[in-house]
Formats: C-alpha cells, structure tokens, sequence
C-alpha cells in the first residue's frame, strides 16, 4: 500500500481529496480519446459537423473522458480496484482548450462490504472561467475491516 492510499485512508468526512488539473485539452487528445473509446461521433471529432450541423464553434470534449478525469482522483491514489462505484452529472459542454479543475471532498465514511468506504462528491470545474461541466460521487475503498 502506497503512502498515498494511507493518506486516503486517514481522510474523514470534510477533508478535500488532491486535485487535479488536466491543462488544456487539445483535439489531438480528443481524437485519441474516440478512437481509444470507439466513440466517433463527429460532434467530437468533425469541426465542420460540429459547426454546420451542430451551430458549435469547435469539436467538444467526450463526456466520459471528463468522467474519466474525475474518476482518477480516486484511482490515482488508492490500489488497483479500490473505486467501488462513480456516478457522474455533465452540466455543460467541455471544450477544446478547456482546462479543467478536478476536485473531491470526503462526505461519508463507513465499513461497508468488508472494507471503509469513503464516499467522496466530485466536482469539475473550467479554469479559465470557474464554470462547473461536471458533478458526481465516487465511493473508494481504503482499507479492509
């Protein structure tokens, strides 16, 4: 167990999990996201669509890879298969450019399921302009009871 996967384990509800920042997302990394993905619809991948059939100024980011941001908070710093559940909300689109603020804040803390759960609210937020794209949960195991 890593010293950070401690620290996690030491959080009770109310304390902040790290943050993370994503710097900006480029349409290159959109592109290997789609393809990685199999997501190709072209409101990701076509300016011209994106433009002309969808009156947007640019391609838009995925939003299961905002998801997937969101997510590695908990992954990055607990063991293999310690997320136990994540359920996202998209509030708005994310864009080309767009950097992104990850944030979490422990709101429950129980045995459950034979380990101590932390449940955690997320929350991601465009830098540029403080505007939230995505709320959700994550539930994280820390350690077996």
């Amino acid at each position: 167990m890593s010293d950070q996967t401690q620290d996690l384990g030491s959080l009770d509800v109310g304390d902040a999990l790290p943050t993370l920042q994503t710097g900006p997302i480029s349409r290159h990394t959109i592109a290997l996201y789609a393809a990685g993905s199999s997501d190709l619809n072209p409101i990701h991948t076509d300016i011209d669509f994106a433009r002309n059939r969808a009156g947007l100024p640019d391609v838009i980011v995925h939003g299961m890879f905002v998801m997937g941001y969101l997510a590695k908070i908990g992954t990055e710093h607990a063991p293999a298969g310690a997320v136990r559940r994540i359920k996202t909300q998209f509030r708005t689109m994310t864009n080309v450019g767009d950097n992104l603020v990850c944030a979490g804040k422990v709101t429950d803390k129980q045995a459950r399921d034979g380990a101590t759960i932390l449940t955690c609210a997320l929350e991601a937020t465009r830098q540029n302009d403080g505007v939230v794209v995505a709320t959700g949960e994550i539930d994280i195991a820390v350690s077996a009871t």
